[in-house]
């Protein structure tokens, strides 16, 4: 499915706006450490999230792509502040190219 952050040089009609959100949570090592963000995953879900939706709505393409992020946090009794949840939002213009 074609997939862009921006315009692209065909025609197409727009279908309407398509959004997503991926959470994840990271593991934990040792004391409630951080163990890592999945960082990549969480914005290849967001990407695989709204192709489908696209898909759904008889689109073959999403342009305009956008993402942000959000990090939430807790204080634990060891390390001091550790990462709870690790979100990713994503949105685009679902598309149907004119072939």
């Amino acid at each position: 499915m074609l997939t862009a952050t921006g315009n692209i040089n065909e025609a197409y009609d727009v279908i309407g706006v398509v959004h997503a959100v991926a959470s994840r949570t990271p593991p934990s090592t040792g004391c409630g450490g951080p163990g890592g963000l999945p960082v990549q995953e969480a914005y290849g879900e967001v990407t695989a999230t709204l192709q489908e939706a696209a898909r759904r709505s008889g689109g073959d393409g999403i342009i305009h792509i956008g993402y942000d992020y959000r990090l939430t946090s807790r204080t634990t009794g060891c390390t001091g502040t550790q990462t709870s949840v690790f979100e990713v939002y994503g949105w685009g213009t679902a598309i149907k190219l004119r072939r």
